[in-house]
């Protein structure tokens, strides 16, 4: 899974130790974010996050994604 530059700067700022949970923290955060693309980068994240199961995340951040 490759998450866009923005995506994975939400990601950094939102990650609760699993994806269910770091899923539950964006939707919330959404009530706050104004900026319509940064909207649109946790909407994008929000539905890359719905199709990743398990441990996957955790693969993803250990394989260098978030950070490359």
């Amino acid at each position: 899974m490759t998450f866009t530059t923005e995506e994975r700067r939400l990601l950094h700022l939102y990650y609760s130790d699993s994806v269910a949970e770091t899923a539950v923290v964006i939707q919330d955060a959404l009530n706050d974010i104004t900026d319509p693309d940064e909207r649109a980068a946790a909407v994008g994240l929000l539905q890359k996050l719905e199709r990743i199961q398990g441990t996957a995340l955790e693969y993803c951040l250990d394989m260098g994604d978030m950070y490359g």
